[in-house]
């Protein structure tokens, strides 16, 4: 299975896998994901003043583990969405909560 992992830009290295595209400050994708650093790629990155990025991994997380973790992901978010009703809005949000501490509570 294949996750995504902060990374500082210091501590990338060639060979690396982007795991989400690298934006600009306006938006712009500058780097797509998927795509494999290069000594020269990451030069450019540090030029534009890029600190942080996202990388993939291979990882062996048991699927049980796994389970276990997004639910206590989602406990938590419902927690902080008790009192936030189930508008179009609230719901939107509270996917992408999960989504993103799904990715970093790893």
């Amino acid at each position: 299975m294949s996750v995504q992992d902060r990374v500082a830009l210091a501590d990338a290295r060639p060979g690396m896998r982007l795991g989400a595209p690298v934006t600009g400050r306006g938006g712009q994708v500058l780097v797509p994901a998927g795509t494999e650093l290069t000594e020269s790629l990451l030069q450019a990155l540090a030029q534009r003043g890029i600190d942080i990025i996202r990388v993939e991994r291979e990882t062996d997380e048991d699927p049980a583990v796994r389970e276990a973790r997004l639910a206590g992901v989602r406990r938590t978010v419902d927690q902080l969405f008790r009192a936030a009703g189930e508008g179009m809005a609230s719901r939107t949000l509270y996917r992408c909560i999960v989504n993103f501490r799904s990715e970093v509570e790893r």
